[in-house]
């Protein structure tokens, strides 16, 4: 599709916001078990705070991608830039946690330090779960935009009656719409997702796909695994469906009672 837009955030730039949650999310846990006197403790706060502050800007700069890309023309990138944004909010509280962690430590003020350090790993709570949410989101609306894409070239009519679905099911179409899914049967019998990871469904909602004939599984080489496609109803039923009205994610974080500290910063902006 020939859009003056920029590209959203890809699966690489995602990756690597979670390794950096996971990090900084280590980095305020071993803090927090440290119990040694203030000067020992302050280098290591310093390089955690800095450690947050960059992950903030990262995923500052996703949500700029995200806002900036075709992102915003489908609900489910809706969904996802909200979550960035949430993201965002939640990091840069948490960097500013630690900043005020390390003013409190210069003043061999350690007990508020450690309250603040644990704010710091609240705002982090569930963070690394979210990025897998936007990553969800943004398949699905890759899928939806390629869905849109095949309809026209095959001349699929969009406004004749289409077989219903539900939110669920609509969610399902959307995330296999590009054609490179992969379903697998496991030792039970039920259906399950293999790939792309970000496609989780229920068994239930790729049984009623099938049933209703909205997706092809092609057995593949490796045993108990089909490659999924769309059909041309599959096709019709995703662009004709009208998704559920976006609502507002929770926040990815509680957010804490602030703590004030008496003690001035020393060299730094509160």
């Amino acid at each position: 599709m020939t859009h003056p837009f920029t590209p959203g955030p890809i699966d690489e730039d995602l990756w690597a916001v979670t390794q950096y949650l996971l990090k900084c999310g280590d980095l305020l846990d071993e803090l927090m078990r440290q119990r040694d006197e203030p000067p020992e403790r302050l280098s290591a706060t310093v390089r955690t705070g800095s450690a947050l502050y960059r992950t903030s800007l990262h995923t500052g700069k996703l949500l700029a991608q995200a806002a900036l890309s075709d992102a915003a023309t489908t609900v489910d990138s809706q969904e996802a830039i909200s979550v960035l944004r949430h993201l965002t909010e939640a990091t840069a509280n948490a960097a500013a946690r630690a900043s005020d962690a390390v003013s409190a430590l210069a003043h061999a003020e350690t007990a508020l330090a450690n309250r603040l350090l644990e704010q710091s790993r609240t705002h982090l709570y569930r963070t690394p779960v979210a990025v897998q949410d936007v990553s969800a989101a943004l398949l699905r609306h890759d899928g939806y935009l390629y869905a849109q894409e095949r309809a026209t070239r095959e001349k699929l009519s969009t406004n004749s009656p289409t077989v219903k679905v539900s939110e669920a099911q609509r969610k399902g179409l959307a995330s296999l719409a590009r054609g490179d899914g992969v379903v697998r049967e496991t030792a039970t019998g039920t259906r399950e997702v293999a790939s792309p990871p970000a496609a989780y469904m229920r068994a239930a909602t790729i049984d009623a796909l099938v049933d209703k004939k909205l997706i092809t599984l092609t057995p593949l080489l490796q045993q108990d695994r089909y490659g999924v496609r769309l059909t041309s109803d599959g096709i019709q039923a995703l662009v004709s469906a009208g998704p559920a009205q976006h609502r507002r994610p929770a926040a990815v974080t509680s957010v804490p009672t602030t703590v004030t500290s008496t003690a001035r910063p020393v060299g730094a902006r509160r």
